[in-house]
């Protein structure tokens, strides 16, 4: 079935009726977060009756693995593909609106490839948002932090010092500024408590190719942050530019919608859930 069949089955395809709770949201986190930051965001869904599921990507939130260990984006990104590809066969006749933050923006583009038939939409929360192939070198450099960011960062050597560093993390007194401007105090001190280093060598060894019968397939919908500290406005736009999605919205909020602004966020998923699955 060639791509343009495909697109056209999805649309003429109904998610579950959401008042009986078929909409899954699937919540993939960036880097250096996990799983517990969409916790405001899960409890909204989960009173709304839809099934959610937030995922922790390998060294993060409470998966035991050590960044320094991971040398490839494939091992860092397994748990979402080892998710997607294990959900019972009733759970591939509905549809997923899969959900990416920042770095995990790359993790729901691999899972839009792998799996297009499994979701409805893909959402790039402030997220890095590649196709890869050609495009990858450019998309990579758009990766790389701003340089007085850039030397707060602490890295650690686990292949000994004079080799790369294996992982990175950005010190707690300047998260706030970094990830968290407009968030509470509360959550800001929650976040402190659990980030844990981004596996760098998933980072610099990343690679993607996506194709038009599988990422290609998936609508994609962007959410721009526009107090972004982390990623900045202008990076945001130029990969909506360069990869128009079908929509793009925008949050008045720090990097961090899901703390700084969750049901405003809550209501851009459930907006964008109704677009494309009922």
């Amino acid at each position: 079935m060639d791509s343009q069949n495909i697109s056209q089955e999805k649309k003429n395809m109904n998610c579950e009726n959401p008042a009986a709770g078929g909409i899954h949201f699937v919540l993939v986190h960036g880097g250096m977060h996990g799983a517990w930051c969409w916790y405001k965001i899960m409890e909204l869904l989960e009173k709304d009756g839809h099934r959610v599921s937030a995922i922790d990507l390998m060294s993060a939130g409470t998966n035991p693995v050590t960044a320094d260990s991971i040398m490839s984006f494939e091992e860092y990104n397994q748990p979402l593909m080892h998710f997607l590809a294990k959900l019972p066969r009733t759970e591939k006749r509905a549809q997923i609106v899969l959900v990416g933050h920042s770095l995990g923006g790359v993790s729901i583009a691999r899972g839009s490839e792998d799996f297009p038939h499994l979701i409805a939409v893909a959402v790039y929360v402030c997220a890095l948002m590649f196709r890869g192939g050609e495009s990858m070198q450019r998309e990579k450099e758009m990766m790389e932090l701003d340089k007085d960011i850039l030397e707060k960062v602490e890295y650690n050597f686990g292949n000994g010092i004079g080799e790369p560093p294996t992982s990175g993390q950005v010190p707690r007194n300047f998260q706030k500024d970094f990830f968290y401007g407009t968030s509470s105090t509360l959550d800001v001190t929650l976040a402190s408590l659990l980030l844990r280093p981004c596996p760098h060598m998933a980072v610099t060894n990343m690679s993607l190719k996506t194709t038009d019968e599988g990422y290609g397939v998936v609508p994609r919908v962007y959410i721009k942050t526009l107090k972004d500290n982390a990623f900045s406005l202008a990076k945001q736009e130029e990969l909506i530019t360069n990869s128009p999605p079908e929509k793009v919205y925008s949050i008045d909020s720090d990097h961090s919608p899901f703390f700084s602004a969750p049901e405003t966020l809550h209501s851009l998923l459930l907006e964008i859930a109704n677009t494309y699955c009922v």
